[in-house]
């Protein structure tokens, strides 16, 4: 049995996706709340393998550490010690949050752009920026910052101890296309989700479905061509099951965020009917790497 844990604000999530087009899970994934958990602080598990989602935001900051992280990384440090670090997937104490993955991933050479707490001066800072809360979902592109002087009015007016700066990065191909790779971790495996296409720079959808994009998703998924790098960024992450979200420039993957309580499928009659196959694909490959977290019910 896989155990995924969550708060009760995301169990939708999985929970939508294994009524629909994940039913063939259903009997092997039971969703758990974090409430419950925390209701029965019991630290005795069934055997299985466990998947700790969405631990940043709703726990509040590791340092110093909330009584409520504190329990769940006991949590999760027994279950390590009862089932083994395979059957154990992120750590609510050492897998990174946006702006922790942000900072370490310039740092490390894979982004080339940085990201600043909001009003910090750094002579360094590219602009434009655009600012944004740390945790949380945009759905609307920011307005992007296009000077020193603009930017600090805006961190100013906007100043909340979670809000961000990040430098823009333009990864616009030369007829003005934006593309969003996302990609799943689970486990050891790399499972491409989607390939979107938009005029947008901030982009949430397929916003462009044509043969031609719809093809050029299916060989994304088929192909995996980026598998290596960004597991070497989840690596990085201390994330072992979540979603990525990234571009590329110049060839190279530029790394958006891990969303680590990630939106698994939407329910395909949801969606246009052209990208009814890189659904069906992205589900064969998903289950595939849940079968092997937890072979021996598969």
């Amino acid at each position: 049995m896989i155990y995924y844990l969550t708060t009760e604000r995301h169990a939708g999530v999985m929970r939508g996706f294994l009524s629909n087009a994940g039913r063939a899970l259903a009997a092997r994934i039971m969703v758990v709340t974090y409430e419950h958990l925390l209701a029965v602080k019991r630290l005795r598990m069934p055997y299985g393998t466990y998947i700790f989602t969405n631990f940043n935001q709703p726990f509040g900051s590791r340092n110093p550490p909330s009584p409520a992280r504190q329990w769940l990384t006991r949590l999760h440090d027994e279950l390590v010690r009862q089932l083994g670090q395979a059957r154990v997937l992120n750590n609510p104490s050492k897998s990174l949050g946006r702006f922790e993955l942000l900072r370490q991933l310039h740092a490390s050479g894979f982004n080339r752009f940085k990201a600043y707490q909001a009003g910090v001066q750094d002579n360094t800072m590219r602009f434009p920026v655009f600012l944004r809360l740390e945790h949380g979902t945009i759905r609307d592109a920011p307005p992007l910052l296009a000077s020193r002087e603009v930017y600090e009015v805006e961190a100013t007016r906007h100043a909340k101890p979670d809000m961000i700066a990040i430098e823009f990065c333009d990864t616009a191909d030369a007829a003005g296309f934006y593309r969003k790779y996302g990609c799943f971790v689970v486990g050891e495996r790399i499972v491409p989700r989607h390939l979107f296409k938009s005029r947008n720079w901030l982009v949430k959808t397929a916003d462009i479905v044509d043969p031609e994009t719809v093809a050029e998703e299916l060989d994304y998924l088929e192909t995996n061509p980026h598998a290596e790098v960004l597991r070497r960024v989840f690596r990085l992450a201390n994330i072992s099951y979540g979603r990525m979200d990234y571009a590329l420039l110049d060839g190279i993957p530029q790394i958006w965020e891990i969303n680590t309580p990630p939106q698994i499928i939407v329910p395909p009659h949801e969606d246009r009917p052209e990208r009814a196959p890189v659904h069906e694909k992205f589900v064969e490959a998903f289950s595939a790497a849940m079968d092997e977290l937890d072979p021996q019910s598969a």
